[in-house]
């Protein structure tokens, strides 16, 4: 990876970038471009298909971000973001191969910022292709979702934004990258990292399933719901740190999911047009762990 500073009429750009990419400037170029925050856009930029998501920081999220960047060396979204695509491919986890990121500080604080992400065809969004798709390659999928989740998890990674939104699904990939064989395609894992384990302890593991359910226990059928917890459950076994009480960890699943529905509830924006979520949600408890031991 390469990490270089670049001078813009902002200030300064801090730029990582994929050691194939001969021209960083080009993406503080595309990064200055960008004037709504969070806007995406597909374009062709030193010879690469390419997925950009920029735009400034808001005010407030510049200071909280300025802050961690002072007192715990945080990095901003972006570049936190890149770095967290590096984990996952190097674990075999299917996600989008990143091309750069660039961070512009003002006085030391980031205002406005870019990540480029290669470019995945042939997936579509998984709400979408959940509701399309016939029942055995829904199941599939919702198998996949859970082993691969509770891999992920039991490598002490959280996603830490686990919405429907920030998942791609499609056919298996078959070119032989990181990620080969499986058909989901991990988006926007910038909130969370190699963080999950601390002082011997799972942390928050429960709230990216609660983000994935404030949404899709809407449309994924039952089955398919206590399908992704048994393969959860099973994945985090098979890698070294099993769920000692299923009962309890659906019932952090549930509070954390009531607290999506909270926040959406305060802010309706966050529904970005959709119906609101349904209120009742009683997942099955996988059946094999249910007389498991106590504390997980």
């Amino acid at each position: 990876m390469k990490t270089l500073s670049v001078r813009t009429p902002d200030g300064r750009a801090e730029v990582r970038a994929d050691e194939e990419v001969a021209r960083p400037d080009a993406f503080v170029e595309a990064c200055l471009g960008f004037e709504t925050r969070g806007s995406d856009e597909r374009r062709l930029i030193d010879g690469m298909d390419v997925v950009l998501k920029a735009g400034p920081l808001a005010r407030s999220g510049a200071r909280r971000h300025a802050l961690r960047r002072l007192l715990l060396r945080a990095p901003a979204p972006a570049e936190a973001e890149f770095r967290n695509l590096v984990w996952l491919r190097k674990r075999l986890f299917r996600a989008p191969r990143p091309i750069a990121a660039v961070t512009v500080l003002r006085g030391g604080r980031p205002v406005r910022q870019l990540l480029a992400t290669e470019a995945v065809t042939g997936v579509d969004a998984a709400a979408h292709a959940w509701r399309a798709a016939d029942g055995a390659t829904s199941a599939r999928w919702s198998r996949e979702l859970g082993r691969e989740l509770g891999r992920m998890h039991a490598l002490r990674f959280l996603h830490g934004d686990l919405y429907p939104r920030n998942l791609l699904v499609g056919e298996p990939a078959n070119d032989g990258s990181p990620g080969h064989g499986r058909a989901l395609v991990w988006l926007d894992a910038w909130s969370g990292g190699p963080t999950a384990w601390r002082r011997g302890s799972l942390r928050r593991v429960e709230q990216d399933l609660g983000a994935w359910f404030s949404a899709a226990a809407d449309w994924m059928p039952a089955d398919e719901q206590s399908l992704l917890l048994a393969e959860y459950v099973d994945a985090r076994a098979a890698n070294g740190r099993p769920v000692r009480d299923a009962g309890r960890l659906v019932a952090r699943i549930q509070r954390a999911r009531r607290v999506e529905l909270a926040r959406l509830e305060r802010d309706r924006k966050r529904l970005r047009g959709g119906a609101f979520p349904i209120a009742g949600w009683d997942p099955p408890v996988p059946v094999d762990v249910r007389a498991s031991s106590p504390s997980r």
